[in-house]
């Protein structure tokens, strides 16, 4: 899943919402390193960004949405789904959040993705990009999102193989949303038992 999915799917807690978000960009065993390097709720948003993915992988109906990129840019099906599933999430958000996506985005920009030196540097530029050319606001339309995944495919080696990377949303917008929305009801039923399965929570300060 892309940023925005996993922020949805965390619990309602700073760290949880920036291990969502870390778990991306923080590579390799949860060793001894990073357990003293984070707080133990930002540490298990790694894990929980780490399961929802291993869940995405195995999810028939996230295969199903892959299998409708087209052949050219099939490689990069998982990317795209993650992409198009945000875009879906952003454009719906009033039915699935309690809080407005202008409210929410504005806590995680503020709050979430406060500078912080432990983080990567990495993360910390791709963060503060995040939060200025507020990416949440646009992946609600399809333009926005478009324009996002091209931005995505300028960092491949071999030349921009994402652009037109909307044309399959597009096209088959409305069984890319009734796969997203099987699929979400899903994954937050996984993501909840995951996460009483990781209690005694130690709360954010």
């Amino acid at each position: 899943m892309n940023y925005l999915a996993h922020l949805f799917l965390a619990p309602d807690d700073e760290d949880w919402q920036l291990g969502g978000i870390l778990g991306d960009f923080v590579k390799g065993p949860i060793d001894e390193r990073v357990i003293a390097t984070y707080r133990l709720n930002v540490v298990n948003g790694i894990k929980l960004h780490r399961k929802i993915d291993l869940f995405s992988d195995q999810s028939t109906i996230f295969k199903r949405s892959a299998n409708r990129i087209n052949i050219k840019q099939k490689r990069f099906a998982r990317v795209l789904i993650d992409m198009y599933f945000d875009h879906i999430l952003a454009k719906h958000w009033s039915q699935l959040h309690a809080t407005s996506l202008t409210d929410f985005s504005r806590y995680i920009y503020e709050i979430v993705l406060k500078d912080r030196p432990e983080n990567p540097e990495k993360f910390r530029l791709v963060s503060q990009l995040i939060v200025s050319e507020d990416w949440f606001r646009l992946y609600t339309s399809l333009e926005g999102i478009a324009l996002q995944i091209e931005r995505m495919g300028t960092r491949l080696k071999r030349g921009n193989a994402l652009l037109g990377g909307a044309r399959d949303l597009i096209n088959h917008l409305g069984k890319f949303e009734a796969d997203f929305f099987e699929f979400i009801y899903e994954a937050k039923i996984f993501s909840k038992k995951y996460v009483e399965s990781l209690k005694p929570l130690a709360p954010s300060a």
